[in-house]
């Protein structure tokens, strides 16, 4: 028996100055074109802190599109975009880590 959990996610860029967590969809349902596509994943999500800002270079297929978080010790860290478009993101409250950690 399969114990995975599926979390809804989103591919839509994180907004400057919130939090997310980062994973890659494994499912969707729905249709782009009717609007009511959606994004469920069963990998785990990782913390990457408060989004400070977005990044890209190049154009069409040759373009490449990252984020720039802070995590809850003041670390930079890059996320890119998958060539094939899962990566996705999921709002989260900030500073995950646990006290003393």
């Amino acid at each position: 028996m399969d114990n995975k959990i599926e979390v809804e996610v989103f591919r839509n860029g994180p907004e400057i100055g919130k939090y997310y967590s980062t994973t890659f969809y494994t499912r969707t349902t729905g249709s782009y074109s009717k609007g009511d596509k959606k994004y469920f994943t069963t990998n785990p999500l990782i913390y990457v802190g408060k989004c400070i800002e977005h990044g890209s270079e190049g154009y069409g297929d040759n373009a490449e599109h990252w984020e720039i978080f802070e995590n809850d010790d003041g670390k930079k860290e890059t996320v890119f975009y998958d060539y094939e478009g899962t990566r996705c993101f999921k709002e989260t409250q900030g500073n995950l880590r646990l006290p003393d950690e």
